[in-house]
């Protein structure tokens, strides 16, 4: 068989090529200290690392969620906290409030006090994470809480399911009082309404079919056909007073995340639950207990001396302190979820990352050991090919 010198250079050229094309491969092995660096290194296991990357990358954004949940639920733990202390401090007020041991006068400061109570209580409502109400559902754009106008009734001639609405704002407590009998939206009727506690009136008239009456800068809208009776000497009949109260102007439903691929947990929580106050969007209280409401009320109970309504208010607040603490506890145990969710998916991430590294990190030692034996290959190979293309026919005569 004849060998022609073309065919020694194309083999030793092929061979060259070869050995190079070695060297380099397991070169950028060495330097990216990786065994897969493209899909054609190993299809299947590329395939693998993609899976496992992807899952990887799930698993972190739910860790994410988690730090995200977390840091809020555990604002809102601190905060009813702060809460709560507010109003152990309200109770022991109504509680000295309610002995009868104290003026009138005094009473009144007491009044002042409770509503800077209020004032503290409705901050803590409006808590923030950044620029999101904690305590507003998933409204978190919204505050939870503005202050609007309530009502507190001194007997049972009305219920709040008269009033309709009422608009406009007050300086201080407007006391309110019929003093002729009838049905609004029907009858014409005579009203009087005092904003130093009846030292001195303002009295005005409601028009036969209308149903709003005007106190100064308040209105306030009655449903027709509710039934008013004038007062009399002894302070029977139709009397309340309007005064200021929380309304609640959130969502009704929390705002859930997902912390892991079945799991979802409420960040948020629905302020009126927890601290009650006025629907804004029907005007009137929520359920009993309801904290804001009852320490509203209280507040006119000591501006008009009223000992006996400061001491059945005790029994309220303590029924709304409880709900306080209920809700706190929901978020405490929230928190404790979360925290286990995360250290569950730290693990499960630690695994995933572990058996990507195995499919695709190379053995070091063994990477080594390789690219010298390819260099020396290699080497051997230019070498061979240098003798043998320095031949010719001189060699041999």
């Amino acid at each position: 068989m004849r060998i022609s010198t073309a065919q020694i250079y194309s083999q030793a050229l092929n061979q060259m090529n070869s050995s190079l094309s070695d060297v380099s491969e397991l070169t950028m092995m060495n330097a990216s200290q990786k065994r897969i660096n493209r899909p054609s290194d190993d299809p299947s296991g590329m395939g693998t690392v993609i899976e496992l990357t992807s899952y990887d990358q799930s698993l972190s954004g739910y860790v994410e969620n988690c730090s995200v949940v977390n840091e809020t639920l555990s604002l809102a733990d601190e905060t009813l906290m702060l809460a709560s202390e507010n109003i152990t401090a309200a109770v022991e007020l109504m509680e000295q409030a309610s002995t009868e041991t104290y003026t009138e006068t005094q009473l009144q400061m007491m009044a002042l006090e409770l509503d800077s109570y209020l004032d503290s209580l409705l901050v803590l409502a409006n808590t923030e994470m950044g620029t999101d109400s904690i305590f507003a559902g998933d409204d978190l754009s919204s505050e939870a809480y503005e202050m609007g106008l309530g009502i507190t009734l001194s007997n049972d001639s009305l219920t709040n399911a008269d009033f309709a609405s009422m608009t406009g704002e007050v300086d201080s407590t407007v006391k309110i009082q019929f003093t002729e009998s009838g049905d609004i939206g029907t009858d014409e009727l005579d009203y009087r309404y005092s904003t130093d506690n009846g030292e001195t009136w303002t009295t005005a008239t409601l028009a036969s079919g209308d149903t709003t009456i005007d106190v100064g800068t308040a209105q306030i809208e009655f449903n027709t056909g509710t039934t008013v009776t004038a007062v009399d000497d002894e302070g029977n009949g139709t009397e309340f007073y309007l005064r200021e109260a929380a309304h609640y102007v959130g969502s009704d439903t929390n705002m859930s995340v997902a912390i892991s691929e079945n799991t979802s947990v409420d960040m948020s929580s629905v302020g009126s639950t927890i601290f009650g106050g006025v629907n804004d969007a029907t005007n009137t209280p929520y359920a009993e207990p309801n904290l804001f409401e009852t320490i509203s009320n209280c507040i006119v109970y000591m501006e008009i001396g009223d000992y006996d309504s400061v001491g059945a208010s005790l029994d309220d607040i303590q029924a709304a302190h409880d709900t306080l603490e209920t809700g706190s506890a929901n978020i405490g145990a929230r928190e404790n979820k979360v925290t286990y969710t995360q250290q569950s998916l730290g693990v499960i991430r630690e695994i995933t990352t572990n058996s990507i590294s195995q499919e695709e990190d190379a053995d070091a030692a063994q990477l080594v050991v390789e690219l010298e034996q390819a260099n020396y290959v290699y080497q051997a190979v230019l070498s061979t090919s240098a003798e043998v293309m320095q031949m010719s026919l001189l060699n041999y005569i």
